[in-house]
């Protein structure tokens, strides 16, 4: 399996409600025509020392192949997935793309 990870860095603008009232259902519906299986989103709290950690948020979506990825991020939908950024942050997304290894 393969995960599409984006980063918001902490200590820049992200507008957490306009994110997730409008701005993750229209990646939602832009990733699930390509076999996305899952998504989620996690805000980052503190560290166990209690120092800030690098990310405010993560995103992640899980495809089942690099090539599933790769259509996804091609689409012709995700020029208005990227043009919405400005929207809720102030910054350029950390776009990461790996595989998921399990036990």
């Amino acid at each position: 399996m393969t995960v599409l990870r984006v980063g918001y860095k902490a200590g820049v603008r992200f507008d957490l409600a306009y994110y997730t009232r409008k701005h993750l259902p229209l990646a939602s519906d832009a990733l699930g025509a390509y076999a996305v299986r899952n998504i989620e989103v996690v805000t980052c709290g503190p560290n166990p020392d209690g120092s800030h950690p690098p990310y405010q948020a993560m995103f992640s979506a899980y495809f089942d192949s690099p090539a599933d990825v790769q259509k996804a991020l091609e689409s012709a939908r995700m020029a208005d997935v990227l043009a919405d950024i400005p929207n809720y942050y102030d910054g350029m997304p950390e776009v990461m793309i790996g595989e998921v290894l399990t036990p």
